[in-house]
């Protein structure tokens, strides 16, 4: 019977060995192994270089936001397990971009586009429709007075609620509205 190995050292990259070849395949495992080891190791570090351009790229952007830099090293930025920015992170990040537009409201792939452009990551399929779910999910648990985001004149558009104090929400007025007409018939 014939086994096939595969490693990168080999001439064509294949070997083939009976099951006698117990030498060649401890060998062949012991090089994978190694493989491994070095790759893990390759990793770490380009996440140590990367937690350096990231601390770069925020003393950058604090330069650019108000010309001056804290003598003290800017916060680690934590990590979820998926490799997202975390929610609490990326909406304050959000609630910064919009406070620099002056109560002009933002559609919401411009605000997610701006987002990563300053370092955030928004990981799925669609990234700017995850930041609009974590402002909505923020939103739901808060009374209206402290609720941060609201959409005040067309859908897709985002401002922050402290510019629109006694805007309602787009769309919200058709729910309430489908609400008092079923409880008219």
């Amino acid at each position: 019977m014939l086994y096939y190995a595969y490693t990168d050292k080999l001439v064509g990259g294949q070997k083939w060995m009976n099951e006698n070849g117990d030498k060649e395949a401890d060998a062949l495992q012991q090089s994978l192994l190694n493989e491994r080891d070095r790759l893990q190791t390759e990793i770490n570090l380009l996440r140590q270089q990367l937690d350096i351009k990231e601390q770069r790229l925020r003393h950058v952007l604090a330069l650019l936001s108000n010309g001056t830099v804290a003598n003290e090293p800017p916060p680690r930025r934590a990590r979820s397990r998926s490799g997202s920015t975390p929610t609490s992170e990326l909406l304050n990040m959000a609630e910064a971009v919009l406070r620099e537009r002056n109560a002009e409201p933002m559609h919401y792939r411009d605000l997610a586009d701006e987002l990563m452009r300053r370092g955030a990551v928004i990981k799925g399929k669609d990234p700017a429709g995850g930041l609009v779910s974590r402002m909505t999910q923020d939103d739901k648990g808060r009374a209206d007075a402290d609720k941060r985001f609201i959409r005040p004149t067309s859908k897709g558009f985002y401002a922050l609620r402290d510019d629109y104090p006694n805007a309602r929400n787009v769309g919200a007025k058709r729910r309430r509205r489908n609400a008092n007409d079923s409880s008219n018939d």
